[in-house]
């Protein structure tokens, strides 16, 4: 029984029984057997939705076990910050913690209980005997797991150029009984990334292709994006780009409309995407969720007031180019006592600012102005988030269902270009991924003649406007090393004063950050490390 225990603290198999949306819990418990489970077409189907409904996201991730969703990761990057004074983003920013007091424990258990039930899964999928579903339902379970593999790469594992010490994470690929060896070191990098990219394969080779399946499931073109990114940050460039070439043309497209595109469910954008419908699955409980966590103090419900959130800052806000494509430093267009006009279309679709329309309100972020309430969850920014938000509804009146979503055809056009100028250079295909993206935004395509260098720069940066807020920017600064120069320092806001002639605006540092470089990773949770020894810490910690 202690064996036992430890395995189920280690690996997380609790999910096994656990979950709302899994059969075990639509079936009287007496009756249950593996034979009821897998032979039966709408359990097996039911089993493998569990694992579905249970993958973290940015809405949704497991806080302490008592919130959901509670920060996304770009408040622990150059983009963001958070309005919580309490919550564990403030040693994530700085490092300022052992691998017993981690931030977001969950995410290791959670990940590794997904993956105890996709092994379970792919060992009693061949006992359906309708081959079209048995066929489908192994390719969804073997991108999903790919997919929770990817995840356990880029928070815990990383990639080196040494080989003298194994820096990925542990790989399972069966369930395991009580009666088997538990300790489980980390595999080489190279190693899950081979694992992950065989299960996208099969995925690929097994999936219908987008329109031919129930929005939300995976599909073909789904293993292909994943495999685009696995292989990006993996550095195989050119492997990386024809995984990504694999998706464009094959039916996705941008969305006409930047701001609305995450407001609009199974649109032609979306290639991968978590659920949500209010009522049955929320972000998190009644009436609460992204619109209340991340909507002002100053938005007052019948019982309480918005959280404050995930805000912008100065340095994600310098990064818009404007209208006539060139930076704030170096356009003509730019004005100091102007700063918001003029800008990349998709800032406004993005950013709150001072003065600017946000759920039916005229912002005032000025002292004395009604956005100041001189309570903690102020924003010490100058900045909120208007991404993803429902402005329609009154905060308290609606639970949040917006999708989160995964992996979007911008992000492949993104991958694609990156790997692609890597590989081979700027060529035509390069050019014409980015400036898709930038017609969208109303931009002008970019300049010709950029050398490599210089087109990684431009890349570098339309990803990061593109895909702010969507948890990329965390990981993207840690594979392209420069998490230590955007990081290690002071980062800025902007304060409003009022005047008799109008609005002053000033850059200011609001908080000063460090980037030790075990933050390139996160910790295994000292807890699990205690029951499994084998899997050992990196990068010091």
């Amino acid at each position: 029984m202690k064996k036992l225990l430890t395995y189920v603290g280690v690996w997380g198999t609790m999910f096994l029984l656990g979950c709302q949306t899994d059969i075990l819990d639509q079936l009287p418990k007496d009756s249950l057997s593996d034979a009821t489970v897998w032979s039966d077409a709408q359990a097996s189907t039911q089993f493998v939705n569990g694992i579905y409904g249970a993958m973290p996201s940015g809405f949704d991730r497991n806080y302490q076990g008592w919130a959901k969703g509670l920060y996304l990761l770009d408040a622990a990057s150059d983009d963001g910050d958070l309005c919580f004074p309490w919550t564990t983003v403030n040693v994530l920013q700085n490092g300022d913690f052992l691998p017993s007091s981690s931030p977001l424990p969950e995410m290791w258990t959670d990940y590794y209980a997904l993956v105890r039930r996709s092994n379970v899964a792919l060992a009693n999928l061949d006992r359906i005997s309708n081959e079209t579903l048995r066929n489908r339902l192994k390719g969804e379970v073997y991108y999903l797991r790919g997919y929770i593999y990817h995840e356990l790469l880029r928070l815990y594992g990383l990639r080196s150029s040494s080989s003298a010490e194994p820096t990925g994470v542990p790989l399972i690929d069966k369930p395991l009984s009580p009666s088997e060896d538990l300790q489980i070191g980390r595999a080489t990098y190279d190693q899950v990334v081979a694992f992950i990219i065989s299960d996208l394969d099969k995925a690929a080779s097994l999936l219908p292709v987008k329109g031919q399946i129930e929005a939300g499931r995976a599909t073909k073109g789904a293993a292909y994006a994943l495999k685009s990114r696995v292989l990006l940050y993996s550095q195989k460039w050119s492997d990386a780009a024809t995984a990504a070439k694999q998706v464009i043309g094959s039916g996705y497209s941008l969305f006409s409309d930047y701001r609305t595109l995450f407001l609009t469910k199974n649109n032609d954008e979306v290639i991968y995407a978590k659920k949500f419908q209010d009522p049955d699955k929320v972000h998190f409980g009644l009436n609460n969720g992204w619109d209340v966590i991340n909507s002002p103090r100053s938005f007052k419900g019948a019982s309480d007031a918005g959280w404050g959130g995930n805000v912008p800052t100065q340095n994600f806000v310098d990064s818009y180019e404007l209208t006539d494509g060139k930076k704030q430093s170096e356009s003509s267009l730019y004005n100091p006592a102007k700063p918001f006009d003029n800008l990349d279309a998709r800032f406004y679709a993005t950013v709150v600012y001072n003065g600017s329309t946000f759920r039916g309100h005229v912002m005032e972020m000025y002292p004395g102005g009604a956005d100041v309430t001189n309570q903690p969850e102020d924003t010490q920014t100058g900045y909120q988030l208007r991404k993803f938000h429902m402005e329609q509804y009154p905060v308290y009146t609606k639970s949040s269902d917006q999708d989160w979503i995964y992996i979007r055809y911008a992000e492949v056009l993104l991958n694609y270009a990156e790997a692609q100028n890597e590989a081979s250079g700027p060529d035509n295909t390069v050019y014409d991924a980015i400036n898709a993206i930038r017609k969208r935004a109303n931009l002008p395509n970019l300049p010709t003649g950029l050398s490599k260098d210089a087109m990684r720069e431009r890349i570098r940066n339309e990803r990061r406007v593109e895909l702010a807020f969507e948890e990329h920017r965390f990981f993207d600064i840690r594979r392209w090393g420069i998490a230590q120069s955007v990081l290690d320092g002071p980062l800025y806001g902007l304060k409003y004063t009022k005047t008799a002639s109008g609005i002053t605006y000033t850059r200011y540092p609001f908080e000063t950050r460090r980037f030790p470089s075990k933050l390139m990773v996160f910790p295994i949770p000292q807890s699990e490390v205690d029951k499994n020894p084998a899997a050992k810490q990196i990068a010091g910690w």
